[in-house]
């Protein structure tokens, strides 16, 4: 997994997706804040290129940005009653490392236009 902040939190992709990492603004990127329908948060950014269905794209997120294995056995579904009521675009689970959450995005869903 890719782990990245946006909002004050903290989110992570599937290694697969992300192509590269940026330091640098690219020309067309989006704020993981504005996919997310979070407010910003400050703090040095970084240039995410996940690329969904043969489309490569440009997202600008949080530092720290990482790869890091998340052990399947920390990796949860939402319940059915909170599964419902999302507001949180794209999320599909809920890893915990060291007690901390990391929510998991779908790039698809994400980066659909």
């Amino acid at each position: 997994m890719v782990r990245f902040g946006a909002g004050g939190h903290t989110f992570a992709v599937e290694a697969r997706h992300v192509r590269a990492m940026l330091t640098t603004a690219p020309e067309q990127a989006r704020q993981a804040e504005d996919l997310l329908g979070l407010m910003p948060h400050p703090g040095p950014r970084r240039w995410l290129v996940m690329e969904t269905g043969g489309i490569a794209r440009c997202v600008e997120v949080a530092e720290p940005v990482r790869l890091q294995v998340i052990d399947a056995q920390d990796i949860h579904l939402p319940p059915p009653l909170l599964a419902a009521r999302l507001t949180l675009p794209a999320l599909v689970a809920i890893a915990f490392d060291h007690g901390a959450p990391v929510l998991v995005v779908d790039p698809l869903v994400l980066l659909a236009e």
